[in-house]
């Protein structure tokens, strides 16, 4: 196009037809807004490695501007899927422009994924309701003729809502089954594994264990926003979680490397086994002022979510082939469940809240919403789960005595 320029003199957006172009999913830091980031869509040159945001990332920031980052990137991926495709299939259906968008388009987009990638059901829905919307939101700005308002609501709860891409198809394949726990007897060989096989993480493992810090919590904490309680930690750890992108070197489109629900969180202490795991993480990380990250990498950079993934994942495969390889044929029984069951840093969280079973309601139970109080003031109200520590203990000391 001349110029280069996506948008047309009417302000129609406009999809580029050259071959050396995709469009990608971008995140963008808003310095006015506390460094707060956006996803948005963009256009990138595979020659030149140069992206420019495109101004379809309205809708995005129309739709979402309020929803947490991991909503938008979502919403943005679906879209740029989208417009991927028609880009690539732009010799059949001659889409110039989006003002040439048709409710076949999005069909067509929707039996791919059914029947070319073959995506779940629910996957297809997903993408079905970013189309509902993109299309709402062009014709709006009257782009589109098709009004898809008038056929269907869009924020409908219903999975099986009606649809005006009627002749979509969508496949009724059975998912793995997510595991939200491992059996209470290897929560320890896990842990032991972990810090002989993977140091980089093994602290992290035993929070999640024993705290229920979601993996995007461990990459955004701070030396200083950890409070040890005793030696090295023995009677356990205090955090301070809340998103502080320690990796703004980074343009990285991870939903994971957030925190969900900022707040100050209690870390048990079990016997010495978290004075170990601390006193051997603290060795192994460069400290100087308390503001480096506490999981870093070789460069002393903190991690990211991806990276923490990364690591757990492997300790996961380390562990199964354990079982594997294990002379007990009930370890080789669980080695196969373990295998075809989704499963990853989540599962530390869940193993935290099936120990807590009956004596808290759920994690935040244990845990102080944050304010202004910081660590040092806080350590007073966590006196009052000394309960729940007590029983937690008892019950960890009957997995060791019976496994």
């Amino acid at each position: 196009m001349r110029g280069g320029s996506f948008i047309r003199d009417n302000n129609v957006l406009q999809i580029p037809l050259h071959n050396r172009i995709k469009f990608i999913t971008k995140a963008v830091t808003s310095k006015i807004e506390n460094d707060k980031k956006y996803a948005l869509i963009a256009v990138k040159n595979q020659t030149t490695n140069v992206s420019i945001i495109h101004p379809i990332s309205d809708f995005i920031i129309r739709n979402w501007k309020h929803s947490l980052f991991n909503t938008q990137k979502r919403q943005a991926n679906n879209t740029v899927k989208f417009l991927n495709f028609l880009y690539s299939q732009n010799s059949t259906y001659t889409v110039n422009s989006l003002e040439d968008l048709t409710i076949e388009h999005g069909t067509e987009f929707l039996n791919f994924l059914t029947y070319k990638e073959r995506k779940p059901k629910d996957t297809v829905r997903g993408f079905e309701k970013t189309l509902l919307n993109l299309y709402s939101f062009l014709y709006e700005k009257e782009i589109i003729t098709t009004n898809v308002n008038e056929r269907i609501n869009i924020y409908a709860k219903d999975k099986d809502f009606p649809s005006p891409f009627k002749s979509a198809h969508f496949l009724n394949k059975k998912k793995k089954d997510t595991l939200h726990f491992i059996p209470e007897k290897y929560i320890f060989l896990f842990l032991e594994l972990a810090y002989q096989l993977q140091p980089i993480i093994a602290l992290g493992v035993y929070m999640q264990f024993f705290g229920g810090l979601r993996s995007g919590e461990l990459v955004n904490l701070r030396v200083m926003d950890i409070k040890p309680i005793g030696p090295y930690g023995q009677n356990g750890l205090v955090a301070d979680l809340q998103t502080r992108y320690l990796r703004n070197d980074l343009k990285s489109t991870c939903g994971n490397d957030f925190v969900k629900k900022p707040r100050i969180q209690l870390i048990y202490g079990y016997q010495d086994l978290l004075k170990t795991f601390y006193k051997q993480h603290m060795q192994n990380i460069t400290v100087i002022k308390g503001d480096e990250p506490l999981f870093q990498n070789k460069k002393q950079q903190a991690l990211t979510g991806s990276m923490y993934r990364y690591y757990f994942n492997n300790l996961k495969q380390q562990f199964l082939e354990y079982l594997r390889h294990s002379k007990n044929a009930t370890d080789n029984l669980n080695a196969l469940s373990l295998e075809n069951a989704l499963w990853s840093t989540h599962i530390g969280r869940g193993i935290f809240s099936n120990l807590l079973a009956e004596e808290a309601e759920n994690i935040y139970d244990i845990s102080f919403p944050r304010g202004d109080s910081n660590l040092e003031s806080v350590l007073p109200y966590f006196s009052n789960t000394q309960r729940i520590k007590e029983k937690l203990e008892k019950r960890l000391d009957q997995l060791l005595t019976s496994h």
